[in-house]
């Protein structure tokens, strides 16, 4: 038995169907543009992280990245991109 429920991940082909039958435009998600995070900006700790990543990478080394919010995540990268920028 099919589930007519739209799906989380993907917009299935039941669900655009019966979305044009009853007239209707498919809903998509926008994605929010945010600007650059200053180096200034950047959580102390979360910049040594950026470091951390940054030599296990040279050296070879897994790194085990816990569960972070997005925006700690984008501190994360930023330090990343300001590590690499440097070297």
């Amino acid at each position: 038995m099919k589930s007519t429920d739209p799906s989380i991940m993907t917009v299935t082909d039941e669900y655009v169907k019966r979305l044009q039958a009853e007239c209707e435009q498919v809903k998509r998600q926008r994605r929010i543009e945010s600007g650059d995070i200053a180096a200034a900006d950047v959580d102390p700790d979360l910049r040594s992280f950026g470091r951390h990543i940054a030599g296990c990478v040279r050296k070879g080394k897994p790194v085990r990245v816990p569960s972070m919010r997005g925006s700690e995540w984008g501190h994360v990268l930023r330090a990343l991109e300001l590590t690499r920028a440097m070297a």
